[in-house]
């Protein structure tokens, strides 16, 4: 399938993948390369630094938080756990690259399962706020000591879910029955972002947003809505960079999102939002900020609920990902 009959094989359909940081973008990346591609296999210990790097920040927020939790009269942590966290802290520091040992696991551990830490974490989410941790902190905390054990290798899970910024220009291809595609991952951050003008030909996009992100705020600009610049970013994709181009809007984080809608309402981001905390009203919403954006009401945008880190719903997913950008690609072609 192409443009036209060639004895040369046809090049490969490019699908650029957009989004805001911290959006699971790399994971769908990531998602690929085990469904489509070679996977990890012996490559895994290459994300051990990541999976450990995971827990230290972890470290170093809770840390902060119960700080400015105790001098509002909130009780502080215990002694002895307070000790061994703060000398983690203090033997770690920022280092991006400094393994963790069975002491600072356990460190960790017991940090997380202070009775302060809970409580502050439990009121945090009866608040409707979030400590500022990634998004499977929690998934990394409980196994923390797992993870320093000495030989351990990263699972797939492990590498799915840990936060890992592109910060260069990725490409992976692959080939889906006899279609050959290449996925591009671009940096979402906004030093990345002009990173987006070198992506060449492209035949379709897939804008990533995290529906997660309506609480929250830019690491890079705290005063910045992330969910309200994931529509900005939109709006660069959809009608000024790829005006021309079919888009796949993958809506994502839909399992986290169905908890966090229970009990934060969609107010926070949009006052005029007037469904309540109930998850239906609340995506229909999101979709319907997004589709507003577009200035020709006649391209295609397809809307694709997802959740990066679960491999069989990103199974479907990418599977119905193909078959759209075939049918354009045929519809293009001058077929039906």
């Amino acid at each position: 399938m192409g443009c036209g009959a060639s004895t040369q094989a046809s090049p490969p359909r490019q699908l650029v993948l957009l989004g805001g940081g911290e959006c699971g973008k790399t994971t769908i990346f990531k998602q690929i390369q085990i469904l489509h591609g070679t996977g990890f296999g012996d490559n895994a210990s290459d994300w051990l630094n990541a999976t450990h790097q995971s827990p230290l920040r972890s470290l170093r927020v809770l840390l902060a938080a119960v700080e400015a939790a105790v001098k509002d009269g909130a009780p502080d942590l215990q002694p002895d756990v307070k000790a061994a966290a703060v000398a983690t802290h203090g033997e770690y520091g920022m280092a991006g690259d400094k393994p963790l040992n069975p002491k600072a696991a356990k460190a960790i551990a017991d940090l997380f399962a202070d009775p302060a830490v809970t409580t502050l974490k439990k009121e945090a989410e009866e608040k409707g706020t979030k400590l500022d941790l990634d998004d499977n902190a929690d998934y990394f905390l409980k196994k923390v000591e797992e993870l320093a054990v000495e030989g351990y290798k990263p699972s797939t899970d492990d590498i799915l879910k840990v936060r890992d910024p592109t910060r260069t220009i990725e490409t992976l291809d692959f080939q889906y029955n006899k279609a050959k595609f290449r996925v591009i991952d671009v940096g979402g951050q906004r030093m990345e972002r002009p990173k987006w003008n070198l992506t060449g030909d492209i035949t379709a996009v897939i804008f990533v947003c995290a529906l997660t992100e309506y609480n929250q705020v830019l690491r890079e600009d705290v005063k910045q809505n992330r969910l309200k610049e994931s529509l900005n970013l939109f709006d660069i994709a959809c009608n000024r960079r790829y005006p021309d181009k079919p888009i796949l809007l993958f809506l994502n984080k839909k399992d986290l999102f169905a908890e966090k809608i229970k009990h934060t309402d969609l107010k926070a981001c949009f006052p005029t939002y007037k469904g309540g905390c109930d998850y239906d009203a609340a995506l229909e919403y999101i979709k319907w900020k997004f589709m507003n954006v577009r200035k020709d009401k006649a391209k295609q945008i397809y809307v694709m609920e997802t959740t990066a880190t679960d491999t069989k719903n990103m199974e479907f997913i990418i599977k119905s990902m193909v078959d759209i950008v075939e049918k354009q690609n045929l519809a293009q072609s001058g077929f039906s």
